[in-house]
């Protein structure tokens, strides 16, 4: 065993030395002649046995600098070398292939040219590079003479019910980041072709089908305060804040996220509010009449009730069961609609009435009344509100649970 070994050592070294010997008597000027060893690749054309000028002209020739052409529709734009500083960096390339057997390590220089006489072959990549940032300003101001901003759809309905709609406008937009990497993917292949512009279609959210649709009342409801007052002024605030908006399908809408925070700089007013059970005054006082007649009106339009509180107190202004309290930053009133078409809220404030309307389709109409059912306990009152639908005969179809509430008696 010890022999083969040995025997086995013995001969890779004879082939070695071989080798040296072939690669010395044969060509005894081979690392002065000005070429390039044999196969050395840059990329797959081989350079070997080639002067550096050689190897230039013949890379330049296999992988010249092209212009990035792009197109769409009946527009055009080149891109330069030139314009992007693009370069394959091909004179270092050949100048590594030049010197990979010319180092300082004379011992490593044999074993290179041993190696690529007897085994390996060396590929040498071409590094691309470019300036991002003026490829980069190019694209945009592609995207500038391109991109069309994409328009929704508006409604507007007035206090004598007349609607305006505006149509919507699809956008259209270049899908930068697949042109970018398109450009990215030929300039790392050294592969430049006429690239078709891609585009994305953007749809608007709200469309005009959509808001054509909001045609009926699905539900309303009335209160009234004091109108010379300043809980009369933050009603008309509130009113404002959440009237006029149109709520998408599967959209919740927010009371407080409608209204803001209820401070002087949003144009609020001190008036009484309950804290802890008792009244004091406080910015904002009076918004939850405005969140409970807009509670009132959800519930007739079929509104899938999210979030919903009562008073501490019976309000004087709704029936216990049928009040919507709300505190910015801590309680909210929110519902979502559940129909397939947009729903449209109108406030209506004047004469010292508040109003709610909710529009939408009329395919979405349904049958709907309010039931409320009482349990008095000691100092305190349970109200349970339930939401009855019916059909075309009033029959009964479904009932739903839609709030408990606890009141405490004054």
């Amino acid at each position: 065993m010890k022999n083969k070994k040995t025997k086995k050592i013995y001969i890779t070294t004879l082939i070695f030395l071989i080798g040296l010997f072939s690669l010395g008597m044969s060509k005894p000027n081979q690392t002065d002649d000005g070429k390039i060893f044999k196969k050395i690749y840059i990329e797959n054309q081989e350079v070997g046995h080639l002067t550096i000028n050689e190897a230039k002209k013949l890379i330049y020739k296999k992988y010249p600098l092209e212009v990035i052409h792009i197109r769409y529709n009946d527009k055009n734009w080149d891109i330069t070398p030139e314009d992007i500083n693009l370069d394959y960096n091909i004179d270092k390339s050949i100048k590594k292939a030049y010197l990979y057997t010319r180092g300082e390590d004379k011992v490593e220089n044999i074993k290179k040219m041993f190696n690529l006489s007897f085994k390996d072959s060396y590929i040498i990549k071409l590094h691309a590079s470019y300036d991002e940032s003026k490829l980069s300003k190019i694209l945009d101001e592609i995207c500038n003479e391109i991109d069309v901003e994409v328009v929704q759809a508006t409604i507007k309905i007035s206090e004598g019910s007349e609607i305006k709609t505006t149509k919507s406008k699809d956008g259209i937009e270049v899908d930068i980041i697949n042109l970018k990497e398109t450009i990215y993917n030929m300039i790392d292949k050294k592969n430049i072709s006429t690239i078709e512009l891609p585009i994305k279609i953007i749809k608007p959210n709200v469309t005009t089908e959509s808001v054509k649709s909001i045609n009926s009342i699905l539900g309303q409801c009335s209160t009234s305060f004091y109108d010379k007052s300043s809980r009369g002024s933050n009603i008309h605030v509130a009113g404002k804040s959440t009237s006029d908006l149109l709520v998408m399908p599967g959209e919740i809408f927010s009371y407080n996220k409608a209204t803001g925070a209820r401070t002087w700089s949003n144009g609020y007013k001190s008036a009484k509010v309950i804290v802890g059970g008792k009244y004091v005054n406080g910015e904002g006082g009076g918004v939850c009449q405005v969140s409970t007649t807009i509670y009132n009106a959800a519930l007739l339009s079929g509104m899938d009730i999210k979030e919903v509180h009562n008073h501490t107190f019976t309000s004087h202004y709704a029936p216990r069961g049928k009040d919507a309290a709300v505190s910015y930053g801590y309680t909210d009133f929110k519902f979502r609609n559940p129909y397939s078409h947009p729903i449209y809220i109108k406030n209506i404030v004047n004469n010292g009435a508040i109003t709610t309307k909710i529009y939408g389709c009329d395919q979405d109409r349904e049958r709907i009344y309010i039931r409320t059912q009482e349990k008095f306990n000691k100092d305190k009152i349970n109200v349970n509100t339930y939401r009855i639908y019916l059909n075309e005969e009033n029959k009964k179809i479904r009932e739903e649970l839609i709030s408990e509430s606890t009141y405490k008696v004054k």
